[in-house]
């Protein structure tokens, strides 16, 4: 398979809005790394080493993605995933803005709701099924992933937690040796507030029957995995011509030596013939 076939081909302009978004990935990455090193040098009082160190995992999760679907990730989602990692993973976490900023987490949490549910929307319009299943199912689809992605989250935290001594989820309660559960359960508010305004802005889209942006998304997220599969089956057909050209070529040949071999076997006889005749 070619790179025709694994990715899409883009505009130039497109090109250079992937490039900046791979530089601020690797950016945010870079950062990550620099703040890991520093907090274990200096015994990570805020313990904020691991959650810097995390923003390495993160970060790939788009190359992952590519790897795997061998399409390449939209700009808009690319630029979507990294400013959410900017906020919520480097200046929230890495950064300690959770603990000096008490809002700022139910805020990125909210906005994290908003985009996983986007997110969701992504994934059913790549699988081609927004077309085919009925707008509610899609609506629904899409909050239940924001919140599976959110439980997901915080089944993150809590074992991070608990296996490296962290305090994701607040200070540890002295006489219960466990975090009171109001963070959690905020941040899970949050989240189900942003992926509500989605799965809201969605349905508004298809009742009113106005782009609102959605049907932007959609286009969007959709049409490039189309050209990807109509450049597939382009190339696949052009395989099978060239198959069927090589087999009638194949079969030319062969038929040519039979004929040849036919021939020949004559004049092999005939000769015998004259070689006995002498003989006698």
């Amino acid at each position: 398979m070619d790179n025709a076939q694994k990715y899409i081909p883009m505009t130039k302009k497109e090109k250079i809005f992937r490039w900046l978004n791979i530089a601020f990935d690797i950016a945010i990455m870079l950062a990550g790394i620099a703040l890991a090193i520093y907090y274990h040098s200096i015994g990570d009082p805020n313990n904020r080493f691991f959650i810097s160190l995390g923003m390495l995992g993160f970060g790939v999760l788009p190359f992952i993605y590519e790897l795997i679907s061998r399409a390449k990730l939209t700009n808009s989602v690319f630029l979507i995933f990294n400013i959410y990692l900017l906020i919520a993973g480097l200046l929230g976490g890495a950064l300690n803005g959770y603990n000096t900023y008490f809002w700022l987490g139910r805020v990125v949490h909210f906005i994290m709701g908003y985009m996983m549910a986007m997110l969701g929307l992504f994934i059913i319009c790549r699988t081609k099924h927004n077309t085919k299943m009925h707008y509610l199912m899609v609506a629904l689809f899409c909050l239940a992933f924001s919140l599976f992605i959110e439980a997901i989250w915080e089944i993150g935290e809590w074992s991070a937690d608990n296996l490296f001594n962290q305090t994701a989820q607040g200070a540890k309660i002295g006489e219960y040796g466990a975090p009171l559960v109001t963070d959690t359960m905020e941040d899970i508010c949050c989240n189900t507030g942003g992926a509500l305004l989605f799965v809201l802005h969605y349905l508004i889209s298809k009742w009113s029957k106005k782009n609102l942006l959605i049907s932007s998304m959609e286009k969007e997220f959709s049409i490039r995995h189309k050209l990807f599969e109509k450049s597939s089956n382009k190339s696949k057909e052009t395989n099978e011509q060239t198959n069927e050209k090589n087999e009638a070529i194949i079969d030319e040949n062969i038929a040519e030596n039979i004929s040849s071999q036919n021939t020949a076997l004559p004049e092999n006889n005939a000769e015998i013939n004259i070689s006995e005749n002498d003989e006698k």
